[in-house]
């Protein structure tokens, strides 16, 4: 048993070091609207910002540099029933994610809006900028 106490020691000792250096994963949220995120190559950018397509409204992504960032696919989406119990029709979380393709600048931009409704207006945006060195 002591003999894994130096092994435990450099583990978590390295998982701090991962962690301060910001890791591999960059998790940002509708508070980040407006901002500049700084990236490095073979990270990921996962963005969390609630909605509810029960309304007809869904986020789309609207613009970004897929020679930078390049979307890994549908956003997830998910509601916490255990929050709401019995309530239908509830909004819940969107989770984009993104992996960083090579170094440049993009804005990332999002729209809330209901697509087939295209002659109105996005009813809420979201965008940032994203730099990748």
């Amino acid at each position: 048993m002591r003999r894994f106490l130096p092994v435990l020691g450099l583990v978590i000792t390295a998982s701090l070091v991962l962690t301060a250096c910001g890791g591999r994963t960059i998790k940002i949220s509708a508070d980040d609207n407006g901002s500049t995120i700084e990236m490095k190559q073979g990270q990921t950018l996962i963005l969390t910002i609630d909605g509810n397509p029960t309304t007809g409204y869904n986020w789309e992504v609207e613009s970004v540099d897929e020679n930078v960032l390049k979307s890994a696919g549908e956003p997830d989406y998910s509601t916490d029933f255990r929050l709401r119990p019995g309530m239908t029709g509830v909004g819940g979380t969107y989770k984009f994610k993104f992996t960083v393709v090579s170094a440049g600048t993009t804005t990332l931009k999002l729209n809330y809006w209901r697509s087939f409704e295209s002659e109105n207006p996005p009813v809420e945006t979201f965008e940032v900028a994203v730099n990748v060195k």
